[in-house]
């Protein structure tokens, strides 16, 4: 009897027990709109090269490489949907930077001075954003396009000539980050993308009726840290 009498009590010490233990905390919920600014670092690397004629070249070689740098900042908006600790989303971005650079040799004839430049003043980009929730952290892939002001010109006053890649240029983005939640609507993030552009071959016909051609390539890597604001 006295036995019988401990093992009821005891069960009913487990049953209070359990019933008074605090359930296990929620998954933090990052799903929904957010709107939010940036601001970091851009390094692009932009070239020129000459195909044809043979005998046109830079001091001291074929192609010419300018490495700019400067400030990015912009704003950004996305949307986030989540499956238990997987969050998927897509993010679009407008940012300006200062990134510019210029690079002054011999002309062909040696008296005037040519001039390759290149700045970097905007670019949008859209991408798909798909990351691994660890409660109010948050790491993640992301990638998409990239479209760009990217101005990339040789001008060589010796015969005269100026030619470029075009002002606007469509290329892809790849990168990755990590975001932390502050609270239920606040977030700050670090996050780096690399973007490529395609190759441009543009050529101008001078006064001997030869053609000369040059290659344009141009890519970009860029560094920043942000905050959003979910609705």
């Amino acid at each position: 009897m006295k036995r019988s009498l401990l093992a009821s009590t005891a069960l009913c010490a487990v049953f209070v027990t359990g019933a008074n233990a605090a359930p296990p905390a929620p998954i933090f919920n990052w799903a929904g709109f957010y709107i939010g600014g940036n601001v970091g670092g851009l390094w692009s690397t932009d070239s020129v090269e000459v195909l044809s004629p043979d005998y046109y070249t830079f001091d001291p070689g074929r192609t010419n490489t300018l490495s700019p740098s400067g400030i990015v900042g912009g704003v950004q908006a996305g949307y986030n949907y989540q499956i238990s600790s997987f969050v998927f989303g897509v993010e679009g971005d407008l940012d300006f930077t200062s990134a510019k650079g210029s690079f002054n040799y011999p002309g062909f004839f040696g008296e005037e001075v040519a001039n390759h430049s290149t700045s970097f003043p905007f670019f949008a980009d859209l991408r798909a954003r798909a990351g691994v929730a660890f409660d109010r952290f948050l790491p993640y892939v992301t990638g998409g396009v990239v479209f760009a002001n990217l101005n990339n010109s040789l001008t060589d006053p010796s015969f005269p000539f100026s030619v470029n890649r075009g002002s606007s240029a469509t290329g892809w983005t790849l990168g990755a980050g990590a975001e932390y939640a502050i609270d239920n609507h606040w977030s700050v993030k670090g996050e780096y993308l690399y973007m490529q552009f395609p190759d441009v071959t543009a050529s101008v016909l001078l006064f001997d009726e030869e053609t000369y051609s040059f290659k344009f390539k141009d890519s970009a890597q860029l560094a920043r840290v942000g905050v959003n604001y979910r609705f």
